[in-house]
């Protein structure tokens, strides 16, 4: 990917942060695993679980990879650097998911925690979030980067959510898999990455949120990572994936 590329990827992502927060104004949104637990404010972080509520209607999984990009909702505010609000539906939690891999500071272990207690499943926030910090300090190292530090221009690890899979999916409880493009810059020295990201998420507190078992509880198979849009890519299940503006 040439500089220039890279340069408007990294515009369209803030562009589209930028969007989702002038939403909320005119309306009144490599490493392992996703993110890291603490306690907040308002709650524990024991770890101890909490149930999440139970919805109205079944989910309904799409069969067959497609290259037809589905639109999935657009979040109703931004928190952190992340966009959070969406609809309780199955579409809902993909792009949660999505849209918070897309999000996610993984080169600045502070941010990273920050965003990581946004999305995690209520009275998980410590663990979670403290997972999130340790996974960007372990990025930062194996790529002969001091362990705390901040993303700039030079030293970056950018994600873009291209395509996905839904592995099972119940009213309140949903998991996916993403096909992400990620570009990781070290010292002005980027490189180029497709992998596979798991996710699991429950419905709880009125939003779509990451559960623990994203870290520990994934399935041993995923689909294979191939390269976003292509045929191959259709045949293994994927499905593309946009956002509503």
């Amino acid at each position: 990917m040439s500089l220039v590329s890279l340069d408007q990827r990294r515009r369209a992502a803030r562009r589209r942060l930028a969007l989702l927060a002038a939403g909320v104004l005119v309306a009144g949104a490599g490493i392992t695993a996703f993110f890291v637990l603490g306690s907040d404010g308002s709650g524990s972080g024991d770890g101890q679980r909490e149930a999440a509520p139970s919805a109205s209607a079944p989910a309904a999984i799409p069969s067959g990879g497609s290259n037809t990009p589905t639109l999935l909702p657009k979040a109703k505010e931004v928190k952190d650097g992340v966009p959070v609000g969406y609809p309780h539906t199955l579409e809902g939690a993909i792009s949660a998911a999505a849209h918070y891999t897309d999000a996610n500071d993984l080169f600045t272990p502070d941010a990273a925690e920050r965003q990581a207690r946004v999305i995690a499943e209520p009275n998980m926030l410590g663990m979670i979030g403290t997972y999130a910090r340790m996974s960007a300090q372990e990025a930062r190292k194996s790529r002969g980067l001091p362990e705390n530090g901040e993303s700039d221009t030079a030293n970056f690890y950018a994600n873009q959510s291209r395509a996905y899979v839904i592995d099972s999916a119940e009213p309140d409880k949903v998991t996916v898999w993403l096909l992400v493009d990620s570009t990781i810059s070290v010292k002005g020295v980027s490189e180029n990455a497709t992998a596979v990201r798991g996710a699991i998420m429950i419905w709880a507190e009125g939003d779509w949120k990451m559960s623990f078992d994203s870290l520990t509880g994934l399935p041993d198979k995923k689909p294979s990572p191939e390269t976003p849009g292509s045929a191959k890519a259709a045949e293994a299940g994927w499905r593309g994936l946009a956002y509503e503006k």
